[in-house]
């Protein structure tokens, strides 16, 4: 018995779909975007209260020494009283660099590749190689906060506060430089080490210990290796480890002396002991940056 309903009939709707004839920014700006996004989230704007509190948490512990100084050279009637010296700033901010690389570096790459949205950013006219120079860029130019600027405010209040500002700044402009090339090759050192280690670091608390060992024990080892080998192995052990190194160029950009050079001591003092030329520690963090980075361009490239 046939049925009385009428048979399905399929229904075009007319829904207006229509081309977009706007401006197409491009590759440019697509990388632009990812760099801004990155450096925003690197500071947990975006995101929830705990990337906020550790972030910038850490940023004014970074401020600690400047600030310090500036309440010193305030109520201390001598016309230059110098608790933190510039080449010695990153000394007391050593486990914050740390903990700040180590933290971030993990969530500004893991949270994409944990997330699966790499293949989403590589179906754009993002690169690979722009995504990890993006990435690269972004925790090096937040590492700015916690080197380059505290040290910018410390002397910017030491130059405020001085009797004679005219020949305060004339006695001490020949720092700011030295500031400033050191805060970058620091920046630069130390995003491309942790960018790469978090690239290779399936988890976040993996790519956090992996960070914190690299950093810490290579200092510790070379220190010790320095402290009870001879002079010429010495020598060679010292660009083993990027805090060693860190502090040869600062030495080195600050023209700073050392009271004492001994290879048991601090690392200054090791640096003092093992009397290579300056230029060869500036020379050997470019190297270490290029080598990391370098990693971090081939693992995305592999990457999905």
């Amino acid at each position: 018995m046939a049925s009385s309903d009428p048979a399905p009939r399929g229904t075009i709707y007319d829904l207006g779909y229509q081309g977009y004839d706007g401006p197409r920014l491009g590759r440019a700006y697509a990388v632009w975007s990812l760099y801004v996004l990155s450096v925003r989230n690197t500071f947990g704007f975006g995101r929830g209260l705990l990337p906020k509190v550790l972030a910038l948490g850490l940023v004014l512990l970074a401020f600690v020494p400047a600030i310090v100084q500036l309440i010193i050279a305030a109520i201390v009637p001598i016309e230059e009283f110098d608790f933190v010296r510039p080449d010695q700033y990153y000394g007391f901010i050593q486990v914050i660099i740390i903990l700040f690389v180590a933290a971030l570096a993990s969530d500004l790459v893991g949270n994409d590749r944990r997330n699966g949205v790499l293949a989403l950013y590589f179906s754009r006219p993002i690169e690979r190689d722009d995504y990890a120079a993006a990435k690269l860029a972004a925790l090096a130019t937040s590492l700015l906060a916690i080197t380059v600027l505290p040290q910018a405010v410390m002397f910017a209040g030491n130059w405020l506060g001085a009797a004679d500002g005219i020949d305060w700044a004339r006695d001490n402009a020949s720092d700011v430089l030295p500031i400033l090339a050191s805060g970058v090759l620091i920046c630069v050192l130390f995003a491309s080490i942790g960018v790469t280690v978090a690239t290779f670091a399936e988890r976040r608390a993996f790519a956090i210990i992996s960070i914190l060992a690299l950093l810490t024990l290579s200092f510790v080892v070379v220190g010790i290796v320095i402290s009870i080998v001879d002079l010429e192995v010495a020598r060679v052990a010292i660009f083993f480890s990027p805090w060693h190194v860190v502090r040869g160029f600062t030495l080195y950009l600050f023209d700073a002396p050392v009271a004492l050079a001994s290879q048991d001591g601090s690392p200054a003092e090791q640096v003092a002991a093992v009397d290579v030329p300056g230029i060869l520690y500036v020379l050997a963090a470019l190297v270490y940056t290029a080598a990391a980075s370098a990693l971090t361009f081939r693992r995305y490239r592999g990457a999905v």
